[in-house]
């Protein structure tokens, strides 16, 4: 019979956008890792679809499943999201937390996922750094064609109105140290964990 009167989790939602490599993943990591068990992390890339025409594009994503699955943590309730990327299968179960961050590089393109973030952060970053980052995360530089004709220029057509939905933009040139410490002290100010 205690299970009546649990108090349900009315989680605060932050969305942290970026274009590829920003830095966004490598920072929302080490928060989770930071605050172990206090916080959830969401990645939007497990809600790719099987199939698309262009894998930079807001078609290419299933943002009514991530949109879906956000209004459930919201309401208290736990939800399944994919375990793996452009499966479709929706096989994890995820229960609500104090603070849930979800990343990913389109999250401010559809306005109604977009208004379901408590706070969004835009994660600057250069072309310059794409073109780098992306590199050294594959450890060669065969995609970069890819990069320099898709990647860039497709993530450039979602950048302005993403930036103007923002309600915080950080600069992702810096190092993933200052980054981290920018969003920490965001959080800390927010008076959320």
């Amino acid at each position: 019979m205690m299970g009546l009167f649990t108090k349900k989790v009315k989680p605060f939602v932050i969305g942290v956008c970026g274009r590829s490599c920003s830095g966004k993943s490598a920072v929302v990591k080490e928060l989770e890792e930071r605050y172990k068990g206090k916080l959830l992390r969401i990645n939007q890339d497990k809600f790719f679809k099987v199939k698309a025409e262009n894998w930079e594009s807001p078609e290419s994503l299933r943002n009514d499943r991530l949109a879906y699955s956000i209004k459930k943590l919201k309401d208290g309730e736990s939800t399944h999201i994919p375990n793996h990327r452009w499966t479709e299968v929706f096989d994890r179960k995820v229960n609500p937390h104090k603070v849930i961050i979800i990343e990913g590089f389109l999250l401010f393109v559809d306005s109604e996922l977009s208004k379901l973030f408590d706070k969004k952060i835009w994660v600057d970053v250069s072309d310059v750094n794409i073109l780098y980052r992306r590199t050294k995360r594959n450890g060669t530089s065969k995609d970069i064609d890819y990069t320099m004709n898709v990647v860039i220029p497709e993530s450039m057509k979602y950048e302005e109105i993403q930036r103007k939905r923002a309600d915080i933009i950080i600069d992702g040139n810096k190092t993933k140290e200052k980054i981290i410490q920018e969003v920490d002290g965001y959080i800390k100010k927010w008076h959320i964990i």
